[in-house]
């Protein structure tokens, strides 16, 4: 995961797409545009939100919440079944675009992808006007925006994809990288669940710089093989 400041680094995209289901529902059906609304299942059974759109989070409402949850918390809250065969296609479209790009193309979901843009020439070789690119095409294409980070590894273009949300791009650089990753608290790392930085936190590890600190030995020790994995992402 480590990559030295002076060598030259790769070059990486993530390309999120922005509340993904909802935004194709809000797409299709006008109507239910700025509305607050849920993909997902019964309210009154056992259904869980899929995707909430921007309006609704602003109540807390959150993926895997249960549907019954997220009428608690806004009970104007609009429910509609998800339309997967849409989003796979929709997807499907998405994915071609990035094809344009690069075929270096890594799909985590059908909302999500990486993009290795190491050594193209295109877009001046910026990996930032190529994340632009990506996004303003997309929109172009399909009337929906995405989010996007760049980086010189995977962790670190998927943190970034986060940071500009909705439909923005920022950057961590490998100059920046070390200060970004000493502040970042624990919960921010791919890969650390919320069990595992409970566990951390009684370790006295709250940050980017506390796991750096901590020797892998001990990481190891309190998690298995796993210990290495957490000890390794804070030096990426």
């Amino acid at each position: 995961m480590t990559t030295s400041i002076n060598a030259s680094p790769r070059k990486i995209i993530h390309i999120d797409m922005d509340a993904f289901y909802a935004s194709v529902e809000q797409r299709d059906f006008p109507e239910l545009r700025g509305k607050p609304l849920v993909v997902g299942g019964d309210p009154s059974g056992r259904g869980v939100v899929a995707a909430a759109s921007y309006e609704v989070r602003k109540f807390g409402v959150r993926s895997a919440m249960s549907c019954y949850e997220a009428r608690k918390r806004c009970p104007e809250v609009i429910f509609v079944r998800p339309r997967f065969e849409v989003y796979r296609a929709v997807s499907s479209d998405i994915r071609q675009i990035m094809y344009r790009l690069t075929p270096h193309v890594e799909p985590l979901s059908l909302d999500e992808a990486y993009l290795d843009v190491t050594g193209l020439q295109v877009h001046k070789g910026s990996a930032t006007l190529m994340a632009n690119w990506l996004r303003a095409q997309i929109l172009a294409h399909t009337g929906l925006t995405a989010s996007a980070g760049v980086s010189f590894n995977k962790m670190l273009a998927k943190i970034a994809s986060d940071i500009n949300k909705p439909n923005g791009t920022a950057i961590i650089t490998p100059a920046d990288a070390d200060v970004f990753i000493s502040t970042l608290p624990i919960e921010r790392f791919h890969g650390i669940g919320k069990a595992t930085a409970k566990r951390l936190h009684a370790m006295g590890i709250s940050t980017g710089a506390d796991l750096k600190r901590m020797q892998a030995a001990v990481l190891v020790q309190e998690f298995g093989k796993r210990g290495q994995f957490y000890h390794d992402i804070a030096l990426a």
